[in-house]
């Protein structure tokens, strides 16, 4: 009986019906966008990057980017596109600042709608939600007031 339960799970992986026709959509998948930029820390729109906590947005990548300063003193970009249905259309990612998370969502001008309720902390680890991955990062690296950040 093992056997034929091990031999039909087999079959089924290996058969084309049992695989997603669309290898793009699900869970996780977040379109690569190209990313190669230099942020100069003395400039003023970024300068308040040097303390800790402090985020900038970036038009870059799918959604944006968020490029945090974290309270453990590391910089990261954050994608701003959601990794549960990315392709939804508010599936992007907004900074709660009442609890420094990142949810999942749509600001409006009087609430915050949430998309699919998945939260993430600043260095982009999945904190609850239906999302099962952490948030895509960029590369960053500084050498002195310059963070040059890429994919």
């Amino acid at each position: 009986m093992k056997k034929i339960l091990s031999l039909f799970i087999l079959f089924c992986f290996l058969s084309p019906s049992c695989k997603d026709e669309n290898p793009y959509a699900g869970d996780c998948f977040v379109p690569d966008a190209n990313v190669n930029m230099t942020i100069n820390m003395e400039l003023p729109e970024y300068y308040n990057l040097r303390n800790l906590g402090e985020y900038i947005v970036i038009n870059q990548g799918n959604k944006g980017i968020y490029l945090i300063h974290n309270y453990d003193d590391l910089y990261y970009a954050i994608e701003r596109t959601c990794t549960y249905e990315s392709e939804r259309e508010c599936s992007q990612i907004h900074i709660d600042p009442k609890t420094l998370q990142l949810r999942c969502g749509t600001e409006s001008d009087t609430a915050f709608i949430t998309c699919c309720a998945s939260t993430f902390s600043f260095n982009s680890s999945l904190l609850t939600g239906p999302a099962r991955c952490n948030l895509k990062t960029y590369k960053v690296s500084q050498n002195g007031n310059s963070l040059y950040i890429r994919n």
